[in-house]
């Protein structure tokens, strides 16, 4: 499974020097797992950053030691998991997310409390310092309503697909937004799109209808 559509390479930049909010690094740690060309990107942005610090010549070991060790970090890569059924039963369950991921999710192996937000379309919020992180499972043929965004904002597909006036967007895939983008995701396919969101304000929606919800749903 390969991507084909990666987070911007100023994102990619600041994951490697651990300056992203929590929501947003867990979403490109997970989506280290499908992208091997990402990866790569990273550990370029981590030599770059290794010698503009050796030519910087710190003025204590203990200073240079703290810094190699943040910049430096790279996420626990699990081997690629095996290609979804067409049941979707492969993101049913805890253990079959991203290690990452796994980390913020509590229900292990008993399966996954989704909460409805609208008809067709359910949410787990994560526990994270930002607040920003979100499972989202929308069923096939639904849209979330056109929207921009009051900030940044990034999605991970984790099942199933979606398309919006950016492209298709699959397994891997992930949709890298700034307050400029304007889209409206519609879901394809026979399974459920599950994806995963991180916000750091809120969607920022064009019709009355989807403004009077917002506040319900949390969007």
């Amino acid at each position: 499974m390969s991507a084909h559509h990666h987070p911007d390479d100023a994102t990619l930049m600041s994951y490697a020097a651990g300056a992203l909010p929590e929501s947003f690094e867990t979403l490109v740690a997970c989506h280290l797992q499908f992208c091997t060309r990402c990866k790569q990107r990273i550990r370029e942005a981590e030599d770059i950053g290794a010698a503009l610090l050796e030519a910087a010549e710190p003025t204590t070991n203990r200073g240079r030691d703290q810094f190699f060790a943040q910049l430096m970090q790279e996420p626990d890569i699990d081997p690629m998991m095996d290609s979804v059924t067409a049941e979707s039963a492969a993101v049913t369950r805890q253990h079959a997310f991203p290690a990452p991921l796994q980390q913020l999710l509590k229900n292990g192996d008993t399966g996954l409390a989704w909460r409805r937000l609208v008809p067709g379309i359910q949410q787990i919020r994560m526990e994270t310092r930002d607040g920003g992180l979100r499972l989202l499972r929308i069923q096939p043929g639904m849209s979330i309503p056109i929207h921009t965004h009051h900030g940044s904002e990034m999605t991970l597909i984790l099942d199933g697909s979606y398309s919006d006036e950016l492209g298709r967007f699959k397994p891997g895939d992930v949709a890298d937004l700034d307050p400029t983008v304007e889209h409206q995701p519609i879901t394809d396919g026979n399974v459920p799109c599950i994806c995963l969101v991180a916000t750091d304000a809120p969607m920022k929606f064009q019709g009355l209808l989807p403004k009077l919800l917002q506040p319900f749903v949390g969007l």
